[in-house]
Order: structure tokens, then C-alpha cells, then sequence
């Protein structure tokens, strides 16, 4: 017994990245494999996170996006090159682009420029690769890029999609949380959007909705388009994180975050949670911080030393243990969470 101790007390301490993985009952914290296939490691999702800058403000908004918020930087096409090549050479079978607002950069936010043209470079290269989504508020910075975005549908088709948040299908619950007259402007966009070919991806999150069943959300949001002859397709995200602007309303009201839940090795079986179905086991994200590219697992972890996995993607292909708070609240809890698009 005294030895098996020594080894566990061994194993934490030469674990680089400083997380404990035993709790006080001696179980091991849980942990996820990068993906394999017949052996040899494997891509499919690969997000890259285009910056913290935004033209919004949202309520909840993970990554505290603002337009003041420059902590995850601007990705050039220069820079992002050789990675969206070493994903080619993994397999990848989809990139997302998000943010922030990709559609903005400090140029563009401030007036200087109409279009972040160092974005448009980066997509058109990607969409060689593998089919893209963009996740975009589509408010109005989206509109000076609708050249670019009929082209690259003309050249690309479906590869190319847009996945939209509309908070609710209810215009006074959507500007509660996107701030005033944003509906009516994101619902604007999407009729532009569709006459230019576009199926958009209309996304919410659960929690906030006040329908309570699938059927009723997606009927919701249909309802809502089809007076207008509008096809879309509808993306539900199920658990909403304390994370960003989220932590300093409950610091306002009081409240203490939800502390982190230990996930051991056991808790996969318990929650019927495969480690193979979460994002860290098939997806790694792309994130600029202090001009460096660094890799995380996946988008719901950001700026935290003790997540990063490399300066490569192939250095990021290593065990992750599942040890950020929003591992519980955001991948396990109930019926659990991605960042992927799954169509209702």
C-alpha cells in the first residue's frame, strides 16, 4: 500500500502542467486520448479562435468578448499557414472559425477599414482544406463581406456555412442578452444571407429558451422564418458556462462561482459519457496569446497555461485530463455539451 501511495504521489508531482490528478480518496482524475486510427493519430475538428475582439457585449459571453477585449489576438494568414497544413496532413474534416466577432478586427471596429481582409485570406485558403463553419453574431460588420462570402459560396457550395446565435425566437429576450435592436439587425442579415444561398445554422442555447422540448424549439425558430421563405437549420447548445462576463455578474450579485467537480476515471461509466465523445478526444483550437499560437483542446478552455498542449499540433496530441471547471459544467453535466454543430 505504502508503495502504490509513493507512486501515485510520484505520478502528481511529475506532472507538468500542475494539475492534481488524485483526489483525496486516492481516485485518479479522468482523462481523454487524442484520437487514433489503426494507430495513426487523427483530426476532425480543428477551431480556430479569430480573436476576443467584438462588436457586442453579451451577458454571458465565455470568453468575456468586447470591444475593448484584445486578450486572444488576431490570427494572420501567414501564421495560420503551416497549421491549417499540419491539419490537412492529420485528416481534418472540418474547421470552424471563431471568436469574438471573426468578421471584425481593430481596423474594422474602429472604422478604418470596411472589411478584416486578413480573415477572408485565411478562410479562402482553409475552405482547400476542409469544409468551414464561421460563427458570427451577423449583425452588420458581416454585411461589408457579402462580396467575398457570394464568391467563396460560388467556388466552395456548402463548405462553406454560417452558423448564427439568435437567442431566442423572441426579440425582447434575444436584446436582453445581445443588447438593443440586435435582433432585428441579426434577423436582417440572415434574409440577406439566404438570398445569396445560404442555409444558415441558427443557434441558441437551451437554458435560455422557454421552450422546453426539441420539437418546440426547432417549430419556434421555423415559425419564424417561414412567412419569409427562409430554410434553416437549427443547433441547440445545452449547458451554459461561468466563464467571462458570466463570472462578473455573479461577482455583482455576490455569488460565488459553482466549484469545479473532480471527474474521476469512474465518472465516464456513471455519467454514460464516452471519453470518445468529447471534443478533446477528435478536436484541437487554435488560440493567439502574447503573439504566440498556442493549442488548447478544445474552444471552451482558453488563456490558462495549464490547459495549453504545444506550439504545434502534433505536440498537442497527448493526454488531456479533464480538469477545467467547464469540463463538468460544460462537456458532462446533463445531457451534455459540443461545440459542434448537431442539427435538432
Amino acid at each position: 500500500m505504502a508503495a502504490q501511495t509513493l507512486t501515485l504521489i510520484r505520478e502528481h508531482r511529475e506532472h507538468p502542467d500542475g494539475i492534481e490528478l488524485f483526489n483525496a480518496k486516492c481516485e485518479r482524475r479522468g482523462f481523454v486520448e487524442p484520437k487514433r486510427v489503426n494507430g495513426r493519430l487523427v483530426l476532425e475538428d480543428l477551431w480556430i479562435m479569430q480573436g476576443s475582439l467584438c462588436d457586442l457585449r453579451c451577458t454571458h459571453c465565455y470568453t468575456a468578448s468586447s470591444p475593448g477585449n484584445n486578450r486572444l489576438q488576431q490570427i494572420t494568414l501567414d501564421e495560420l499557414r503551416p497549421h491549417l497544413d499540419d491539419a490537412a496532413r492529420f485528416g481534418v474534416e472540418k474547421i470552424y472559425f471563431t471568436g469574438g466577432e471573426v468578421f471584425v478586427n481593430e481596423d474594422v471596429l474602429r472604422g478604418r477599414e470596411q472589411r478584416n481582409e486578413e480573415f477572408l485570406k485565411s478562410l479562402s485558403y482553409a475552405l482547400e482544406i476542409a469544409p468551414v463553419e464561421i460563427l458570427t453574431n451577423a449583425r452588420r460588420h458581416i454585411r461589408n463581406h457579402f462580396d467575398a462570402l457570394r464568391e467563396l459560396r460560388a467556388r466552395h457550395g456548402d463548405r462553406l456555412r454560417l452558423r448564427i446565435t439568435l437567442e431566442s425566437p423572441r426579440a425582447a429576450e434575444h436584446d436582453a442578452i445581445r443588447g438593443k435592436s440586435t435582433f432585428a439587425q441579426t434577423m436582417e442579415t440572415i434574409a440577406q444571407l439566404a438570398a445569396i444561398g445560404f442555409v444558415p445554422i441558427i443557434t441558441a442555447e437551451r437554458s435560455f429558451l422557454s421552450e422546453q422540448t426539441e420539437e418546440r424549439i426547432r417549430e419556434a425558430y421555423e415559425v419564424l422564418f417561414r412567412e419569409q421563405g427562409i430554410r434553416i437549420e437549427v443547433n441547440l447548445i445545452e449547458n451554459v458556462m461561468e466563464m467571462g462576463h458570466q463570472l462578473v455578474q455573479l461577482a455583482r450579485q455576490g455569488r460565488q462561482p459553482k466549484p469545479e467537480v473532480f471527474i474521476t476515471t469512474s465518472c465516464f461509466a456513471i455519467l454514460n459519457k464516452p471519453t470518445e465523445s468529447l471534443m478533446c478526444h477528435h478536436s484541437r483550437c487554435i488560440q493567439k496569446i502574447d503573439g504566440e499560437l498556442r493549442y488548447y483542446p478544445c474552444p471552451v478552455i482558453y488563456d490558462d497555461p495549464r490547459f495549453e498542449l504545444g506550439r504545434t499540433l502534433e505536440d498537442s496530441f497527448r493526454r488531456v485530463y479533464i480538469a477545467h471547471k467547464n469540463c463538468y459544467d460544460y462537456c458532462m453535466k446533463g445531457r451534455g455539451a459540443t461545440c459542434r454543430t448537431r442539427p435538432l
